[in-house]
């Protein structure tokens, strides 16, 4: 019998990550957050793969950790206003 895979739901990223709910579901729409592979209850809870989550994880490592994505924000606001960023 094969390995089921690791799946996680907007909940566990949520614990994950320490971040707000809607910021998870916000992250649905960019065009680099892994897609769910399955819905279930209805259509109401999408399963993610873990490691596709992990690969998102290498390639934007402030997402786990609250202080790295203040900083991120507070980076990107100063470029903003001195006109480096459009």
């Amino acid at each position: 019998m094969s390995e089921i895979p690791k799946l996680l739901t907007v909940s566990d990223l949520v614990t994950r990550w320490d971040m707000p709910r809607q910021s998870i579901h916000q992250k649905f729409a960019e065009a680099d957050f892994p897609k769910p592979i399955q819905y279930v209850s209805n259509g109401r809870i999408a399963l993610l793969l873990e490691s596709d989550i992990e690969e998102f994880e290498k390639t934007h490592p402030w997402i786990s950790d609250p202080a790295k994505r203040q900083a991120r924000a507070n980076f990107i606001f100063r470029k903003i206003m001195n006109g480096e960023l459009q």
